[in-house]
């Protein structure tokens, strides 16, 4: 059970000036913190029975929080970009450790991005210490979820499929094999992309698609992660 007291909501203020709503939730004793980066038809509330799940199955701390322009940080104006979404998160990993809620994000801080959400994790994880990286049906880089052609690579965005090359912690791949919004080749390309020394056994989730690998798999969900 998450007591109210556990439970807290902040707003914080990103380099330029936007606003990003936040949602912790602590569970008493726990050494690790994961930031939870959602994917792009959800918002923190449409998210909070998975972290509630998380939180309680794992009993860590979870970190949620809208991009600029999504969920209640939709009144300030400002359109979601990819460089944007790279600032939320920014800030977010600089609160977990000015909360003190982290003391050595390479040792406590996991970063978890789901879909579109897998951008700004493997952004973070290229460029921050942390102690690791669960992708939730990652995306290749934005352009590669529609064509397979290369023509328009300068125009990409979230190219995970080069940055994931530069981590340096345990990543952790879940795809489904269904998946018909986010096919199934991005997760396994990436995870071969992944140096070897931080591989870690992907989960490649049978007759599940791109948004229901959790629901009515909590227990096998949980276990795995």
């Amino acid at each position: 059970e998450i007591h109210y007291d556990h439970l807290s909501v902040e707003v914080l203020e990103t380099k330029n000036k936007t606003k990003v709503p936040l949602l912790c939730l602590r569970c008493p004793g726990a050494n690790i913190t994961i930031i939870f980066s959602h994917g792009n038809a959800s918002d923190c509330g449409s998210m909070y029975l998975l972290y509630t799940l998380i939180a309680l199955a794992l009993r860590v701390n979870v970190v949620g929080y809208d991009y600029t322009g999504y969920g209640a940080s939709l009144g300030e104006g400002v359109p979601p970009t990819e460089k944007q979404t790279y600032k939320d998160i920014d800030r977010v990993y600089e609160w977990c450790i000015e909360s003190k809620l982290v003391k050595d994000p390479s040792k406590e801080i996991i970063l978890y991005g789901q879909s579109v959400g897998s951008g700004p994790s493997c952004y973070l994880a290229a460029h921050k210490p942390v102690a690791g990286l669960v992708l939730h049906s990652p995306i290749m880089s934005g352009l590669r979820v529609i064509t397979t052609s290369r023509l328009l690579a300068c125009f990409d965005i979230f190219p995970n499929i080069n940055r994931i090359k530069k981590v340096k912690c345990p990543v952790y791949i879940i795809h489904g094999k269904n998946d018909q919004e986010v096919l199934f080749e991005h997760g396994t390309q990436l995870y071969s992309s992944v140096p070897i020394e931080y591989r870690y056994e992907p989960w490649w989730v049978p007759n599940k698609g791109h948004n229901d690998i959790v629901a009515g798999n909590e227990q096998e969900f949980c276990r795995r992660l």
